[in-house]
């Protein structure tokens, strides 16, 4: 079948892929019994509608139009001439796999908008009732099968603008904004993953607090300590004539100026190099409680903050690890250091999921977190983030000893509320009277 779009080589393998996948996509997602009848052509139809600059379409021939063919230029038509999908495109112009999201997430709309409908998607629907009118009635019924076809065009163009949003933080989320970070296959591969977030009402709340987030991880820095063996970031003053400047150094060619170094030299004055290497960091963990006190704001404001932590952890190149807890520890979600976007957007999920209720056991929990930790037999001092409004009794000299056998250094989030013991056996102790982006970011600098 001749394509629908001028200069694309229907038949080119990477261009069957791209077609191939956004279809594959599009049946994961729909529940609609059309889904079957989506194939790869008008895949390629739609992914380079959204991937071209400015796609062209082939002219048309009267009579030489099936149905099928009359729908794929029908969509193409829409797509070219709707202000909303000129807002999606600056999306995904030149960008495969953003085209490839928003492509399948657009047809699978298209699906639920069209399921209601007999006859809509040019499959032939209502023959027998036109061989029983007349022609101007055939005329007739044909004009508003287009029309609410192009109605739901329309509804589906509008409902992928509204997750567009969403859409992309996930997408900054699980791919990262670093050079070497995020593959685009993989990206690719977890397309359908993205489209159930980005349209999951809890995912959305969680997203809310994104954009003040990406704003705070650009302040963060590799951790270094100093070392005559590091790579050179600056200049300092000292003895230490090894790491003496070249131009320290160029004083030794002149008798009188050697005078000059030697005074410096004894005076502590050497202009050397600063030489530092990063410092081995540790895994970080938060253990976040989810019993029912922390129901509202506070479960909000704790996994918005355990976003936040997690995106300081991607770009530190540590572990991250998270369990929620009440009276006992539940599931642990870790991401590696490489942190594939699979990874990340089962963590969204994960946290979308919990809902707070229960008791409160903080004990049990920092101890099945520091044997967590233990399996992990990773080198470096790490963080456990406790985030809790507890005001449960810990064994105090148990908790200790599992945390110092672990390398590990406990930091305390205390949600409005105040516990002694925690207080006493943390290395850090904060507490947050209000549920603020301010709170936030002084939690990320501990």
């Amino acid at each position: 079948m001749p394509g629908v779009l001028a200069g694309i080589i229907y038949d080119d393998p990477l261009v069957r892929y791209r077609g191939d996948k956004l279809v594959e996509i599009v049946k994961k997602l729909s529940r609609s019994k059309r889904a079957d009848a989506i194939n790869t052509d008008l895949g390629i139809d739609v992914f380079y509608l959204f991937y071209l600059p400015f796609p062209i379409l082939v002219p048309t021939k009267k009579g030489e139009q099936d149905p099928w063919t009359m729908l794929r230029y029908m969509i193409a038509r829409e797509i070219l001439s709707s202000e909303e999908a000129r807002k999606i495109r600056y999306y995904t112009i030149a960008h495969s796999g953003r085209s490839i999201i928003v492509g399948a997430s657009f047809l699978e709309h298209l699906l639920n908008e069209l399921s209601p409908q007999q006859g809509g998607g040019g499959e032939g629907g209502g023959e027998s009732e036109n061989r029983d009118q007349g022609e101007g009635d055939e005329g007739s019924d044909r004009d508003r099968r287009g029309s609410s076809i192009r109605d739901a065009i329309r509804n589906a163009l509008r409902k992928v603008g509204s997750e567009l949003e969403n859409v992309s933080k996930l997408e900054h989320l699980s791919m990262g904004t670093q050079a070497g970070t995020g593959s685009l296959l993989e990206m690719i591969e977890n397309s359908s993953d993205i489209i159930r977030l980005a349209r999951n009402t809890d995912v959305q709340k969680l997203l809310d607090s994104l954009s003040f987030i990406e704003d705070m991880t650009l302040r963060f820095r590799k951790k270094t300590i100093k070392s005559p063996k590091g790579e050179v970031i600056g200049y300092m003053r000292g003895s230490h004539i090894q790491r003496a400047s070249r131009s320290e150094l160029a004083l030794f060619e002149e008798k009188e100026a050697s005078l000059v170094l030697l005074y410096k030299w004894a005076t502590g004055k050497l202009i050397l190099y600063e030489k530092v290497v990063r410092q081995d960091y540790g895994p970080l963990y938060v253990l976040l409680d989810k019993s029912g006190s922390m129901d509202g704001e506070k479960i909000r404001w704790a996994k918005a903050t355990a976003i936040a932590l997690f995106m300081r952890a991607k770009r530190e190149g540590r572990p991250f690890l998270i369990r929620f807890f009440d009276s006992a520890p539940y599931s642990l979600i870790k991401v590696s250091r490489s942190s594939k976007p699979g990874e990340t957007l089962r963590l969204m999920d994960y946290l979308a999921r919990i809902k707070s209720g229960g008791g409160t056991d903080i004990t049990r929990s920092i101890i099945a977190a520091c044997q967590d930790v233990s399996e992990l037999k990773v080198k470096g001092l790490g963080e456990l983030i406790l985030i809790t409004d507890g005001e449960d009794r810990i064994a105090e000299n148990m908790v200790r000893r599992h945390l110092k056998e672990n390398n590990l250094r406990l930091i305390t989030i205390m949600v409005m509320g105040e516990n002694p013991d925690l207080r006493r056996i943390s290395a850090k102790y904060f507490k947050v009277a209000r549920l603020s982006n301010k709170e936030m970011l002084e939690v990320l600098e501990l």
